[in-house]
């Protein structure tokens, strides 16, 4: 499942006694994005007054020249590209809004994986994608929570593994909802942080060095305007740490990334029914 601000299971949140949600997470004091260091942007900038060569050449577009090699974005792309190119990962993701929170805890393949999906005011829901199909699984609570599926819909599903093929829904989740953030490539396209970027101090995370990388969360996640995202990567390997998500309003994600290349065996649950189908339009 998507695990953006503006994810099904958030909304949800909202719904099961937590009100807090949307009005904290749409603050009207969002927090500045500091200035980026030199060594964190593009090369390219403007040449000194004082150069006679560079004031005869114009001087190269910031769209156009290439990061540098120690630039937040340089940092970025090796970390995502590190993620792409793993075999398999452990992902935990903890959400926490004032008053609840969601966790994640996901394996994540190059074709697949597995997650599972906790509520703090109740409700429980597995997602396995193998095979190009996505198999839902939850008790009712979980699966009106996480999926919007009608309260006496989700109690006759409930237990029961799900099988929901491309163009095909469950509740108010479509295919591409339910399958997301699950493959190693779809976790890169979640995690993303977007410009302007800037390094931050170093540090020690998971008891490795650490180069972070703070920027804003994607504009596709739809996220309030004092959402900032902080991307923590190995300083050897380039392997994503941990993402730090904070907004206003007592919002903060945590997702870290462990157990690299760990074995995760996927296969098809046993009588998968289909999710139930729309009723028929009135005449």
């Amino acid at each position: 499942m998507k695990r953006s601000l503006s994810a099904p299971a958030l909304v949800t949140l909202a719904v099961l006694a937590l009100p807090a949600l949307l009005a904290g997470c749409n603050g009207t004091h969002p927090v500045a994005a500091p200035t980026a260091p030199a060594s964190s942007g593009p090369v390219g900038s403007a040449p000194a007054r004082s150069s006679p060569a560079a004031s005869t050449s114009p001087a190269a577009s910031p769209a156009a020249a290439a990061p540098s090699p120690g630039s937040a974005t340089a940092v970025v792309a090796a970390s995502l590209a590190a993620l792409k190119a793993g075999r398999a990962v452990h992902i935990t993701i903890s959400t926490t809004i004032s008053n609840g929170s969601i966790s994640f805890s996901d394996d994540a393949t190059p074709d697949g994986g597995r997650q599972y999906i906790t509520l703090s005011t109740g409700g429980d829901v597995t997602v396995l994608y193998v095979g190009g199909v996505g198999y839902v699984q939850g008790d009712a609570q979980g699966l009106a929570g996480f999926m919007d599926v009608p309260m006496s819909q989700a109690e006759s599903l409930a237990g029961q593994w799900i099988a929901v093929h491309p163009g095909q829904e469950l509740g108010a989740s479509s295919y591409a909802d339910i399958i997301a953030g699950i493959t190693l490539s779809s976790v890169a396209s979640e995690i993303t942080p977007t410009a302007p970027l800037t390094l931050t101090a170093p540090a020690t995370v998971a008891g490795q060095r650490a180069i972070g990388v703070l920027g804003r969360v994607p504009a596709s996640q739809q996220p309030p305007a004092s959402a900032r995202v902080t991307l923590d990567v190995a300083a050897a390997g380039s392997r994503p740490l941990r993402e730090t998500v904070v907004a206003s309003g007592g919002y903060k994600s945590t997702t870290t990334f462990s157990d690299w290349g760990e074995s995760v065996p996927l296969s098809p649950p046993p009588h998968p029914i289909g999710p139930a189908a729309s009723p028929p339009a009135l005449d």
